[in-house]
C-alpha cells in the first residue's frame, strides 16, 4: 500500500462496461521525501477509484494482485484506490548515534 496524490482523471473514448460505476484516476505515488513535505513523485500511474477521490486528494493505494481483488471475477486493474486520506501526521525517526 502506498500513499499517492491525484492530479486528473482519465476519460476513455469507448466505454468498457467492466467500468461503469467508477473513475480512472492520474495519480503521483509519493516518495519517501514527499512524506517531508518535498514535493518529490514516482512516475505517474492510473489508479481505478470507486470511492470518489477529487483532483489534489491524498489516497491510499493497493497494487498489483490486491487491486484486482476487489472485482468478481477480476478485472485487469493495477492500481485500486483503497483510502481517502484526510490528513497525514509524520515525525521522522531521529538517527541512532555510535555508542548508545
Amino acid at each position: 500500500m502506498r500513499i499517492g496524490t491525484t492530479i486528473g482523471r482519465i476519460v476513455l473514448s469507448a466505454h468498457d462496461p467492466k467500468y461503469t460505476g467508477a473513475r480512472l484516476l492520474l495519480t503521483l505515488p509519493w516518495k519517501a521525501e514527499t512524506c517531508n513535505g518535498a514535493k518529490v513523485y514516482d512516475p505517474s500511474i492510473v489508479v481505478y477509484d470507486v470511492l470518489g477521490a477529487d483532483v489534489d486528494q491524498e489516497i491510499a493505494i493497493s497494487e498489483g494482485a490486491e487491486a484486482a481483488r476487489p472485482f468478481t471475477p477480476p478485472n485487469a486493474v493495477d492500481a485500486y484506490c483503497a483510502a481517502l486520506i484526510d490528513e497525514h501526521f509524520y515525525q521522522p525517526e531521529e538517527p541512532q548515534r555510535a555508542g548508545k
